[in-house]
């Protein structure tokens, strides 16, 4: 019972909408659109002009009509049409046969100018040939564009493939396995030999414990050691180095090395030593203190081997060597 008096006051509106589409007043005068405030209404008078009817035997002035256009023209030619309410019974109809108009040639359309990098003109008949350059394109200078030969004609038969080496593959593979082994120095047998050598020598040397040197041992042709020589060192005077070369070269003097098919030529064996002292946990010395510890601490942190307890670093020396073809 709640919606009662709603569907009341719906149902009242939509008979009073009607009721007041009825009763309401309607506009009688037209419609006028209010723009500016003011309403405006513009009368015009029209004058009407009488139009006298022509007679047949009038002349009529037309317009001449263009020769070219009336050449062009292929629309079939009609006589005038006359009124038949203006036509007396006793005159004659107009039987004038139309005249025919000779068409006129229409003129040349004057030829454009000459490009300078177009086609040539066209000859003119009667005259010479012109000057090149002059009024004309400049291609047509001589010297300008060389001369080329004939083309040469064409192959009438497919020629032979090009010669590709079978055994390609396997050299491209061994090429990259050369070189892998080279940089790990399984390249040459005798490099390994050699660093054993080197860092045997140097520490048993007087060169300073902790140091660096590059050591340069070539190879003859034979599998012979013709030279070592000392390249850099980062600690230490010449004199020390050189001895050590000297050691190097008499301890390999006796040697005879196998040298592979690529190092036919001879090997360049560079060998890089290096010196440290060493604890015997592989520390090179000292204790490890840490500032602030860990985070339950309240203090730094000391951390070590047992092993280093009452022990003194020893010199420990290790050497790599890598070998390339000698030139």
């Amino acid at each position: 019972m709640r919606f009662l008096p709603f569907v009341l006051v719906a149902t009242g509106l939509h008979f009073f909408i009607p009721v007041v589409a009825r009763v309401a007043p309607r506009p009688n005068g037209p419609l006028l659109a209010i723009s500016s405030g003011m309403a405006r209404r513009m009368e015009i008078d029209i004058e009407d002009v009488p139009i006298e009817p022509m007679r047949p035997d009038e002349p009529r002035f037309e317009r001449p009509q263009d020769p070219a256009v009336a050449m062009n023209d292929t629309r079939p030619r009609v006589t005038d049409a006359v009124d038949p309410r203006v036509v007396e019974p006793n005159t004659q109809p107009n039987t004038v046969e139309p005249q025919q108009v000779e068409p006129v040639p229409t003129a040349m359309p004057s030829a454009a100018p000459p490009d300078e990098y177009g086609a040539p003109p066209p000859a003119v008949p009667g005259g010479g040939p012109g000057i090149p350059g002059l009024g004309g394109p400049v291609w047509a200078m001589p010297g300008v564009i060389p001369e080329t030969g004939k083309p040469k004609p064409a192959p009438t038969t497919v020629g032979p493939p090009p010669e590709v080496d079978r055994k390609i593959a396997g050299r491209v593979i061994s090429d990259v396995m050369r070189e892998k082994d080279r940089q790990l120095g399984l390249d040459l047998p005798g490099a390994g030999t050699i660093a054993s050598v080197v860092s045997d020598v140097v520490r048993g040397s007087g060169t300073p414990d902790v140091s660096r040197a590059t050591l340069e041992v070539r190879i003859a042709p034979g599998g012979r050691v013709a030279s070592v020589r000392v390249v850099r060192s980062s600690a230490g005077n010449a004199g020390d180095w050189s001895a050590v070369a000297g050691a190097v070269s008499g301890r390999l003097a006796s040697r005879q090395f196998t040298l592979p098919e690529s190092y036919a030529a001879g090997a360049i064996v560079m060998v890089e030593v290096v010196s440290q002292l060493q604890m015997p946990d592989g520390s090179t010395g000292g204790t490890n203190i840490g500032k602030g510890g860990s985070s339950d601490s309240l203090g730094g942190s000391v951390s070590f081997d047992v092993a280093n307890i009452g022990a003194r670093p020893k010199r420990h020396v290790r050497a790599s060597a890598s070998a390339r073809p000698a030139t």
